[in-house]
Protein backbone atom coordinates (compact mmCIF):
# COMPACT_ATOMS: atom_id res chain seq x y z
CA UNK A 1 0.00 0.00 0.00
CA UNK A 2 1.35 3.76 -0.94
CA UNK A 3 2.33 5.89 2.19
CA UNK A 4 -0.10 7.88 3.17
CA UNK A 5 1.34 11.69 1.90
CA UNK A 6 -0.19 15.04 1.98
CA UNK A 7 1.18 15.64 -1.51
CA UNK A 8 -0.52 12.76 -2.98
CA UNK A 9 -4.09 13.30 -4.37
CA UNK A 10 -5.02 9.85 -4.01
CA UNK A 11 -4.92 10.18 -0.35
CA UNK A 12 -6.64 13.74 -0.24
CA UNK A 13 -10.81 13.57 0.12
CA UNK A 14 -13.02 14.69 -3.10
CA UNK A 15 -14.64 17.03 -0.01
CA UNK A 16 -14.55 18.55 3.15
CA UNK A 17 -15.39 16.13 5.63
CA UNK A 18 -18.85 16.62 7.71
CA UNK A 19 -17.45 18.10 10.77
CA UNK A 20 -15.94 21.25 8.88
CA UNK A 21 -18.67 21.90 6.47
CA UNK A 22 -21.02 21.79 9.15
CA UNK A 23 -19.02 24.47 11.52
CA UNK A 24 -17.71 26.03 8.21
CA UNK A 25 -14.21 26.11 8.83
CA UNK A 26 -11.68 25.32 6.25
CA UNK A 27 -10.56 21.42 5.93
CA UNK A 28 -7.31 20.35 4.66
CA UNK A 29 -8.69 17.23 3.15
CA UNK A 30 -6.54 14.67 4.82
CA UNK A 31 -6.77 10.94 5.38
CA UNK A 32 -7.82 9.74 7.79
CA UNK A 33 -8.09 12.48 9.53
CA UNK A 34 -8.16 16.04 8.97
CA UNK A 35 -5.72 18.16 11.09
CA UNK A 36 -8.59 20.76 12.37
CA UNK A 37 -10.49 17.19 13.69
CA UNK A 38 -7.47 15.83 14.70
CA UNK A 39 -6.46 18.84 16.12
CA UNK A 40 -9.63 18.83 18.08
CA UNK A 41 -10.09 15.17 18.38
CA UNK A 42 -13.07 15.49 16.65
CA UNK A 43 -14.73 12.50 15.10
CA UNK A 44 -13.97 13.23 11.26
CA UNK A 45 -16.34 11.61 8.66
CA UNK A 46 -15.80 12.04 4.79
CA UNK A 47 -18.95 11.33 1.80
CA UNK A 48 -17.73 9.15 -1.30
CA UNK A 49 -19.04 9.63 -4.49
CA UNK A 50 -20.75 6.71 -5.50
CA UNK A 51 -18.17 5.24 -7.88
CA UNK A 52 -16.11 5.13 -4.68
CA UNK A 53 -18.60 3.32 -2.78
CA UNK A 54 -18.79 0.73 -5.97
CA UNK A 55 -14.91 0.14 -5.84
CA UNK A 56 -14.62 0.08 -1.93
CA UNK A 57 -14.49 -3.79 -0.50
CA UNK A 58 -15.59 -5.13 2.73
CA UNK A 59 -11.72 -5.83 2.82
CA UNK A 60 -10.11 -2.24 1.95
CA UNK A 61 -8.46 -1.45 5.01
CA UNK A 62 -9.84 1.91 5.09
CA UNK A 63 -13.43 0.70 4.91
CA UNK A 64 -14.34 1.85 8.41
CA UNK A 65 -13.13 4.68 8.39
CA UNK A 66 -15.39 6.40 4.74
CA UNK A 67 -19.22 5.67 5.51
CA UNK A 68 -20.26 4.36 2.43
CA UNK A 69 -22.12 7.32 0.41
CA UNK A 70 -25.93 7.85 0.53
CA UNK A 71 -27.53 7.25 -2.81
CA UNK A 72 -29.39 10.06 -4.19
CA UNK A 73 -32.95 9.10 -3.47
CA UNK A 74 -31.78 9.07 0.23
CA UNK A 75 -30.45 12.21 0.36
CA UNK A 76 -33.17 13.70 -1.30
CA UNK A 77 -35.50 11.74 1.87
CA UNK A 78 -33.03 13.34 4.15
CA UNK A 79 -33.81 16.83 3.25
CA UNK A 80 -36.88 16.70 2.98
CA UNK A 81 -40.11 16.52 5.05
CA UNK A 82 -43.50 15.92 4.10
CA UNK A 83 -46.37 18.80 4.45
CA UNK A 84 -48.36 16.89 7.33
CA UNK A 85 -45.66 16.01 9.23
CA UNK A 86 -44.23 19.73 9.27
CA UNK A 87 -48.04 20.70 10.12
CA UNK A 88 -47.96 18.92 13.67
CA UNK A 89 -44.68 19.19 14.55
CA UNK A 90 -44.12 22.48 13.82
CA UNK A 91 -46.31 24.76 11.91
CA UNK A 92 -44.63 28.13 12.47
CA UNK A 93 -42.15 27.00 9.68
CA UNK A 94 -44.66 27.03 7.08
CA UNK A 95 -45.06 30.57 7.33
CA UNK A 96 -41.53 31.36 5.94
CA UNK A 97 -41.72 29.58 3.06
CA UNK A 98 -37.83 28.01 3.59
CA UNK A 99 -38.57 24.18 3.64
CA UNK A 100 -38.45 21.80 1.26
CA UNK A 101 -41.37 19.66 1.60
CA UNK A 102 -42.02 16.32 -0.13
CA UNK A 103 -44.64 15.36 -2.01
CA UNK A 104 -46.68 11.87 -1.64
CA UNK A 105 -46.23 10.35 -4.89
CA UNK A 106 -48.22 7.22 -4.59
CA UNK A 107 -48.71 5.44 -7.61
CA UNK A 108 -52.15 3.97 -8.92
CA UNK A 109 -51.49 0.15 -9.71
CA UNK A 110 -52.85 -1.38 -12.28
CA UNK A 111 -55.45 -3.61 -10.16
CA UNK A 112 -57.12 -0.91 -9.15
CA UNK A 113 -57.32 0.85 -12.52
CA UNK A 114 -58.79 -2.61 -13.55
CA UNK A 115 -61.49 -2.45 -10.45
CA UNK A 116 -62.55 1.18 -12.14
CA UNK A 117 -63.09 0.45 -15.63
CA UNK A 118 -62.33 3.04 -18.48
CA UNK A 119 -63.69 6.41 -18.70
CA UNK A 120 -67.43 5.50 -19.62
CA UNK A 121 -68.15 3.03 -17.09
CA UNK A 122 -66.40 5.67 -14.39
CA UNK A 123 -69.06 8.01 -15.76
CA UNK A 124 -71.79 5.69 -15.21
CA UNK A 125 -70.69 4.88 -11.82
CA UNK A 126 -70.36 9.01 -10.91
CA UNK A 127 -73.92 9.11 -12.89
CA UNK A 128 -75.71 6.56 -10.28
CA UNK A 129 -74.09 8.33 -7.39
CA UNK A 130 -75.38 11.20 -7.81
CA UNK A 131 -78.69 10.40 -8.69
CA UNK A 132 -79.12 8.09 -5.43
CA UNK A 133 -76.39 8.58 -3.00
CA UNK A 134 -75.82 12.29 -3.27
CA UNK A 135 -79.96 12.78 -2.97
CA UNK A 136 -80.07 12.34 0.81
CA UNK A 137 -76.00 12.16 1.74
CA UNK A 138 -74.66 15.39 0.11
CA UNK A 139 -71.33 15.99 1.13
CA UNK A 140 -69.30 16.09 -2.49
CA UNK A 141 -69.76 18.99 -4.63
CA UNK A 142 -71.37 17.66 -7.90
CA UNK A 143 -69.90 20.67 -9.81
CA UNK A 144 -66.41 20.79 -8.59
CA UNK A 145 -65.82 17.00 -9.04
CA UNK A 146 -67.08 16.77 -12.74
CA UNK A 147 -65.07 20.14 -13.78
CA UNK A 148 -61.99 18.84 -12.32
CA UNK A 149 -62.21 14.90 -11.12
CA UNK A 150 -63.10 13.30 -14.94
CA UNK A 151 -60.50 13.86 -16.91
CA UNK A 152 -58.53 11.21 -19.34
CA UNK A 153 -55.71 11.72 -16.53
CA UNK A 154 -57.14 10.94 -13.47
CA UNK A 155 -54.94 7.74 -13.14
CA UNK A 156 -52.07 10.16 -12.04
CA UNK A 157 -54.32 12.04 -8.97
CA UNK A 158 -54.18 8.65 -6.47
CA UNK A 159 -56.49 10.60 -4.30
CA UNK A 160 -59.21 10.96 -7.09
CA UNK A 161 -58.76 7.08 -7.63
CA UNK A 162 -59.62 6.30 -4.23
CA UNK A 163 -62.87 8.79 -4.47
CA UNK A 164 -63.68 7.19 -7.99
CA UNK A 165 -63.25 4.06 -6.03
CA UNK A 166 -65.62 4.48 -3.25
CA UNK A 167 -68.23 5.78 -5.44
CA UNK A 168 -68.35 2.60 -6.95
CA UNK A 169 -68.07 0.63 -3.85
CA UNK A 170 -71.14 2.49 -2.25
CA UNK A 171 -73.34 2.25 -5.41
CA UNK A 172 -72.62 -1.27 -5.76
CA UNK A 173 -75.19 -3.52 -4.34
CA UNK A 174 -73.79 -6.17 -2.20
CA UNK A 175 -74.35 -10.21 -3.62
CA UNK A 176 -76.43 -12.46 -2.31
CA UNK A 177 -74.67 -15.51 -0.35
CA UNK A 178 -72.28 -16.14 2.76
CA UNK A 179 -69.94 -13.30 0.99
CA UNK A 180 -72.45 -10.54 1.73
CA UNK A 181 -70.88 -7.05 1.52
CA UNK A 182 -67.04 -7.65 2.30
CA UNK A 183 -66.96 -8.58 -1.42
CA UNK A 184 -63.07 -7.89 -3.16
CA UNK A 185 -63.80 -4.73 -3.75
CA UNK A 186 -64.78 -3.30 -0.24
CA UNK A 187 -61.09 -5.07 0.78
CA UNK A 188 -59.41 -2.99 -1.99
CA UNK A 189 -60.86 0.02 -1.31
CA UNK A 190 -59.80 -0.36 2.38
CA UNK A 191 -56.10 -1.20 1.04
CA UNK A 192 -55.76 1.36 -1.31
CA UNK A 193 -57.23 4.00 1.31
CA UNK A 194 -54.15 3.28 3.76
CA UNK A 195 -51.94 3.60 0.72
CA UNK A 196 -53.21 6.88 0.01
CA UNK A 197 -54.11 8.45 3.50
CA UNK A 198 -51.18 10.45 3.41
CA UNK A 199 -52.08 12.36 0.30
CA UNK A 200 -53.44 14.73 3.03
CA UNK A 201 -56.54 15.63 0.44
CA UNK A 202 -59.88 16.31 0.90
CA UNK A 203 -60.88 13.73 -1.46
CA UNK A 204 -59.40 10.98 0.66
CA UNK A 205 -61.35 11.98 3.37
CA UNK A 206 -64.84 11.52 1.64
CA UNK A 207 -63.78 8.45 -0.11
CA UNK A 208 -63.51 7.27 3.96
CA UNK A 209 -67.05 8.93 4.71
CA UNK A 210 -68.03 6.58 1.69
CA UNK A 211 -66.48 3.37 2.58
CA UNK A 212 -68.26 4.09 6.43
CA UNK A 213 -71.23 4.52 5.26
CA UNK A 214 -71.08 1.12 3.59
CA UNK A 215 -70.25 -0.44 6.58
CA UNK A 216 -73.20 1.10 8.34
CA UNK A 217 -75.53 0.49 6.20
CA UNK A 218 -74.52 -3.10 5.38
CA UNK A 219 -73.89 -3.57 9.20
CA UNK A 220 -69.98 -4.11 9.00
CA UNK A 221 -69.32 -3.61 12.68
CA UNK A 222 -66.97 -2.94 14.48
CA UNK A 223 -65.54 -1.28 11.56
CA UNK A 224 -68.47 0.68 11.05
CA UNK A 225 -67.66 2.67 13.95
CA UNK A 226 -64.09 3.05 13.94
CA UNK A 227 -64.01 3.99 10.38
CA UNK A 228 -65.94 6.79 11.24
CA UNK A 229 -63.11 7.66 14.21
CA UNK A 230 -60.77 7.81 12.13
CA UNK A 231 -62.56 10.15 9.09
CA UNK A 232 -62.85 12.45 12.47
CA UNK A 233 -59.40 12.44 13.31
CA UNK A 234 -58.38 13.00 9.10
CA UNK A 235 -60.78 15.61 9.28
CA UNK A 236 -59.12 17.58 12.47
CA UNK A 237 -55.93 16.59 11.09
CA UNK A 238 -57.22 18.76 7.42
CA UNK A 239 -57.95 21.79 9.50
CA UNK A 240 -61.72 21.30 9.22
CA UNK A 241 -63.83 22.18 12.08
CA UNK A 242 -61.15 23.01 14.82
CA UNK A 243 -59.96 25.83 15.96
CA UNK A 244 -57.86 29.03 14.63
CA UNK A 245 -55.16 28.55 15.98
CA UNK A 246 -54.65 24.89 13.78
CA UNK A 247 -52.95 25.99 10.39
CA UNK A 248 -54.68 24.85 7.14
CA UNK A 249 -53.69 24.85 3.59
CA UNK A 250 -55.59 28.15 2.13
CA UNK A 251 -59.70 27.60 0.84
CA UNK A 252 -59.99 29.89 -1.93
CA UNK A 253 -63.84 29.66 -2.44
CA UNK A 254 -67.20 29.93 -0.77
CA UNK A 255 -68.15 26.23 -3.01
CA UNK A 256 -64.83 24.33 -1.37
CA UNK A 257 -65.50 25.98 2.62
CA UNK A 258 -69.21 24.89 1.94
CA UNK A 259 -68.02 21.32 0.98
CA UNK A 260 -65.80 21.19 4.10
CA UNK A 261 -68.41 22.16 5.94
CA UNK A 262 -70.87 19.95 4.59
CA UNK A 263 -68.39 16.75 4.44
CA UNK A 264 -67.98 17.56 8.65
CA UNK A 265 -71.58 17.06 9.06
CA UNK A 266 -71.76 13.96 7.35
CA UNK A 267 -68.91 12.43 9.71
CA UNK A 268 -71.19 14.04 12.68
CA UNK A 269 -74.61 12.39 11.34
CA UNK A 270 -72.52 9.14 10.96
CA UNK A 271 -70.95 9.49 13.63
CA UNK A 272 -74.37 10.07 15.96
CA UNK A 273 -76.59 6.85 13.95
CA UNK A 274 -73.45 4.73 14.28
CA UNK A 275 -74.59 4.35 17.99
CA UNK A 276 -78.19 4.34 17.95
CA UNK A 277 -78.89 0.75 19.08
CA UNK A 278 -75.95 0.90 21.69
CA UNK A 279 -75.66 4.43 24.08
CA UNK A 280 -73.16 4.91 26.29
CA UNK A 281 -70.14 4.81 23.42
CA UNK A 282 -67.86 8.09 23.36
CA UNK A 283 -68.88 10.25 20.32
CA UNK A 284 -65.79 10.98 17.53
CA UNK A 285 -67.09 14.38 17.13
CA UNK A 286 -68.01 17.33 19.43
CA UNK A 287 -71.33 18.04 20.05
CA UNK A 288 -72.56 20.68 17.12
CA UNK A 289 -72.80 24.30 18.43
CA UNK A 290 -76.36 26.64 18.24
CA UNK A 291 -73.89 29.19 16.28
CA UNK A 292 -72.12 25.94 13.84
CA UNK A 293 -73.41 26.84 10.37
CA UNK A 294 -75.68 24.08 8.42
CA UNK A 295 -75.14 23.35 5.28
CA UNK A 296 -76.65 25.88 2.37
CA UNK A 297 -79.30 25.57 -0.51
CA UNK A 298 -78.56 21.90 -1.57
CA UNK A 299 -79.45 23.22 -5.17
CA UNK A 300 -77.68 26.09 -5.79
CA UNK A 301 -74.71 24.37 -4.38
CA UNK A 302 -74.69 21.63 -6.83
CA UNK A 303 -74.70 24.47 -9.31
CA UNK A 304 -71.58 25.91 -7.69
CA UNK A 305 -73.31 28.49 -5.85
CA UNK A 306 -73.15 29.46 -2.60
CA UNK A 307 -73.83 33.09 -1.03
CA UNK A 308 -73.49 33.67 2.73
CA UNK A 309 -75.97 35.56 3.04
CA UNK A 310 -78.67 32.82 2.79
CA UNK A 311 -76.51 30.79 5.64
CA UNK A 312 -78.37 29.86 8.51
CA UNK A 313 -77.35 28.42 12.19
CA UNK A 314 -78.59 25.41 14.50
CA UNK A 315 -79.88 28.52 16.29
CA UNK A 316 -81.92 29.58 13.41
CA UNK A 317 -86.23 28.60 13.43
CA UNK A 318 -86.48 25.39 11.58
CA UNK A 319 -88.23 26.04 8.21
CA UNK A 320 -89.37 24.43 5.09
CA UNK A 321 -86.76 26.83 3.05
CA UNK A 322 -83.83 25.30 4.63
CA UNK A 323 -82.14 22.79 2.12
CA UNK A 324 -82.91 18.80 3.33
CA UNK A 325 -79.42 18.15 3.89
CA UNK A 326 -79.66 20.89 6.85
CA UNK A 327 -82.74 19.54 8.23
CA UNK A 328 -81.25 16.34 8.25
CA UNK A 329 -77.98 17.73 9.78
CA UNK A 330 -80.41 18.99 12.85
CA UNK A 331 -82.25 15.82 13.12
CA UNK A 332 -78.63 14.37 13.84
CA UNK A 333 -77.93 16.78 16.65
CA UNK A 334 -81.30 16.01 18.45
CA UNK A 335 -79.82 11.91 17.70
CA UNK A 336 -76.90 12.93 19.88
CA UNK A 337 -78.50 14.73 22.85
CA UNK A 338 -81.20 11.78 22.92
CA UNK A 339 -78.22 9.63 23.05
CA UNK A 340 -76.41 11.57 25.41
CA UNK A 341 -79.71 11.76 27.69
CA UNK A 342 -79.93 7.52 27.43
CA UNK A 343 -76.31 7.07 28.29
CA UNK A 344 -76.64 9.64 31.64
CA UNK A 345 -77.04 8.39 34.76
CA UNK A 346 -80.31 10.18 35.69
CA UNK A 347 -82.03 9.61 32.64
CA UNK A 348 -84.72 7.91 34.32
CA UNK A 349 -85.15 10.40 36.89
CA UNK A 350 -84.81 13.87 34.84
CA UNK A 351 -87.20 15.15 32.18
CA UNK A 352 -85.20 15.83 29.50
CA UNK A 353 -86.91 13.54 27.53
CA UNK A 354 -89.90 15.75 27.38
CA UNK A 355 -88.41 18.49 25.63
CA UNK A 356 -86.24 16.17 23.31
CA UNK A 357 -89.48 14.54 22.81
CA UNK A 358 -91.67 17.78 21.70
CA UNK A 359 -88.28 18.79 19.81
CA UNK A 360 -88.54 15.77 17.25
CA UNK A 361 -92.46 15.48 17.39
CA UNK A 362 -92.48 18.87 16.35
CA UNK A 363 -89.53 18.25 13.53
CA UNK A 364 -91.56 14.95 12.32
CA UNK A 365 -95.29 17.29 11.73
CA UNK A 366 -93.11 19.88 9.59
CA UNK A 367 -91.16 17.07 7.82
CA UNK A 368 -94.76 15.36 7.01
CA UNK A 369 -96.67 18.37 6.53
CA UNK A 370 -95.31 19.71 3.07
CA UNK A 371 -95.70 18.91 -0.26
CA UNK A 372 -93.15 17.13 -0.76
CA UNK A 373 -91.31 15.39 1.92
CA UNK A 374 -88.11 14.35 2.56
CA UNK A 375 -89.19 10.19 3.28
CA UNK A 376 -85.03 10.01 4.34
CA UNK A 377 -85.58 13.08 6.90
CA UNK A 378 -88.53 11.51 8.30
CA UNK A 379 -87.24 8.10 9.00
CA UNK A 380 -84.31 9.66 10.84
CA UNK A 381 -86.43 11.33 13.19
CA UNK A 382 -88.77 8.45 13.55
CA UNK A 383 -85.46 6.12 14.20
CA UNK A 384 -84.42 8.92 16.98
CA UNK A 385 -87.80 9.63 18.38
CA UNK A 386 -88.43 5.65 18.86
CA UNK A 387 -84.91 5.53 20.63
CA UNK A 388 -85.27 7.96 23.14
CA UNK A 389 -88.29 5.32 24.32
CA UNK A 390 -86.47 2.33 23.75
CA UNK A 391 -85.57 1.12 27.28
CA UNK A 392 -89.24 1.90 28.11
CA UNK A 393 -90.54 -0.41 24.85
CA UNK A 394 -88.96 -3.31 26.11
CA UNK A 395 -90.68 -4.66 29.09
CA UNK A 396 -88.13 -5.92 31.34
CA UNK A 397 -85.95 -3.15 30.85
CA UNK A 398 -87.99 -0.51 31.92
CA UNK A 399 -87.47 0.70 35.36
CA UNK A 400 -90.89 1.58 36.21
CA UNK A 401 -93.46 0.05 33.63
CA UNK A 402 -96.31 2.29 35.51
CA UNK A 403 -94.20 5.53 35.21
CA UNK A 404 -94.91 8.77 33.20
CA UNK A 405 -92.02 8.38 30.60
CA UNK A 406 -93.41 4.33 29.72
CA UNK A 407 -96.97 5.65 29.49
CA UNK A 408 -95.60 8.28 27.15
CA UNK A 409 -93.65 5.06 25.46
CA UNK A 410 -96.73 3.22 24.61
CA UNK A 411 -98.07 6.13 23.47
CA UNK A 412 -95.67 7.21 21.15
CA UNK A 413 -95.52 3.44 19.89
CA UNK A 414 -98.76 3.50 18.55
CA UNK A 415 -98.96 6.84 17.14
CA UNK A 416 -95.51 6.29 15.48
CA UNK A 417 -98.07 2.30 13.96
CA UNK A 418 -100.72 4.82 12.95
CA UNK A 419 -98.41 7.11 11.13
CA UNK A 420 -96.42 3.94 9.40
CA UNK A 421 -99.65 3.13 8.04
CA UNK A 422 -100.82 5.99 7.15
CA UNK A 423 -97.82 7.99 5.57
CA UNK A 424 -94.52 5.28 5.13
CA UNK A 425 -97.10 2.24 3.61
CA UNK A 426 -99.91 3.89 2.19
CA UNK A 427 -97.75 7.02 1.16
CA UNK A 428 -94.96 4.64 -0.02
CA UNK A 429 -92.71 6.58 2.43
CA UNK A 430 -90.57 3.26 3.71
CA UNK A 431 -92.11 0.92 1.59
CA UNK A 432 -92.73 1.05 -2.54
CA UNK A 433 -89.96 2.93 -3.29
CA UNK A 434 -87.00 1.74 -5.41
CA UNK A 435 -84.13 0.34 -3.06
CA UNK A 436 -82.00 2.22 -4.55
CA UNK A 437 -82.61 5.64 -3.83
CA UNK A 438 -83.44 4.45 0.51
CA UNK A 439 -81.17 5.52 2.83
CA UNK A 440 -80.79 3.31 5.72
CA UNK A 441 -81.84 5.85 8.39
CA UNK A 442 -85.43 4.27 8.86
CA UNK A 443 -84.13 0.52 9.32
CA UNK A 444 -83.85 0.93 13.09
CA UNK A 445 -86.95 2.31 14.03
CA UNK A 446 -88.65 -0.30 12.10
CA UNK A 447 -86.90 -2.87 13.77
CA UNK A 448 -87.84 -1.73 17.19
CA UNK A 449 -91.48 -0.80 16.35
CA UNK A 450 -91.97 -5.01 15.46
CA UNK A 451 -89.78 -5.90 18.24
CA UNK A 452 -92.38 -3.39 20.52
CA UNK A 453 -95.34 -5.27 18.86
CA UNK A 454 -93.60 -8.64 19.15
CA UNK A 455 -93.85 -8.43 23.12
CA UNK A 456 -96.94 -6.96 23.66
CA UNK A 457 -99.43 -9.44 24.71
CA UNK A 458 -102.97 -8.05 22.94
CA UNK A 459 -101.58 -7.68 18.93
CA UNK A 460 -104.37 -5.71 17.10
CA UNK A 461 -105.10 -6.56 13.70
CA UNK A 462 -103.84 -3.22 12.74
CA UNK A 463 -100.49 -3.68 14.15
CA UNK A 464 -100.13 -7.02 12.86
CA UNK A 465 -100.30 -5.81 9.61
CA UNK A 466 -98.07 -2.99 10.56
CA UNK A 467 -95.41 -5.70 11.40
CA UNK A 468 -95.97 -7.40 8.24
CA UNK A 469 -95.42 -4.69 6.08
CA UNK A 470 -92.14 -4.21 7.50
CA UNK A 471 -91.11 -7.15 7.70
CA UNK A 472 -91.70 -7.33 3.70
CA UNK A 473 -90.08 -3.80 3.65
CA UNK A 474 -87.14 -5.56 4.73
CA UNK A 475 -86.70 -7.99 2.36
CA UNK A 476 -86.91 -5.32 -0.39
CA UNK A 477 -84.39 -3.15 1.09
CA UNK A 478 -82.01 -6.10 1.89
CA UNK A 479 -81.20 -6.19 -1.47
CA UNK A 480 -79.71 -2.55 -1.17
CA UNK A 481 -78.27 -2.49 2.44
CA UNK A 482 -77.44 -5.95 4.26
CA UNK A 483 -78.06 -4.35 7.18
CA UNK A 484 -82.24 -4.62 6.56
CA UNK A 485 -81.14 -8.86 6.43
CA UNK A 486 -79.20 -8.72 9.82
CA UNK A 487 -82.34 -7.10 11.24
CA UNK A 488 -84.50 -9.72 10.25
CA UNK A 489 -82.53 -12.32 11.49
CA UNK A 490 -82.33 -10.50 15.19
CA UNK A 491 -86.18 -10.11 14.91
CA UNK A 492 -86.30 -14.06 14.40
CA UNK A 493 -83.84 -14.36 17.30
CA UNK A 494 -86.50 -12.30 19.50
CA UNK A 495 -88.86 -14.18 18.35
CA UNK A 496 -87.33 -17.11 19.21
CA UNK A 497 -86.86 -16.16 22.75
CA UNK A 498 -90.41 -14.62 23.70
CA UNK A 499 -91.76 -17.90 22.29
CA UNK A 500 -89.35 -20.24 24.41
CA UNK A 501 -90.42 -18.31 27.75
Amino acid sequence: MQTPSRDSSLELAPQACQSCRSGKRRCDKALPKCSSCAKRDRTCEYWWPETRAHSTTASDPERGWYPSPLNEEHQRDVRTIDFPTILFLDPDLLQHGQVDTAHNTVSVPAHILHLLGDLDEIRFTAGRFFEHIHQWMPFISKKRFYDMYLQPAFHTRPDVVLLLLAQKLITTFPPAGAQGPRTPLYYAVRRFYVEVEGAFSILVLQAGVLVALYELGHGIYPAAYLSIGACARYAHALGINVGRTVPTRRVLTFVEVEERRRVWWAIVILDRFVSIGCPGRPFATADPRLDDLLPADDAAWDQGIVRPEDLSTLSSPMTGHMSKFALLCQAGRLLGQVLHHLASDVAIHDEVWMQLDRTLQSMLAAALNIDCPDYDQITFVYSALVALYTPWLVPNRAADPHSDRSRRARVVLEQITDRISANLVERQCFLGRDPEDMSPWGLYFAYRICGAHMRTQRKTPHAAAVMRSLREGFRTIEVRWNVAGVYLQLLEAQEAIHLGI
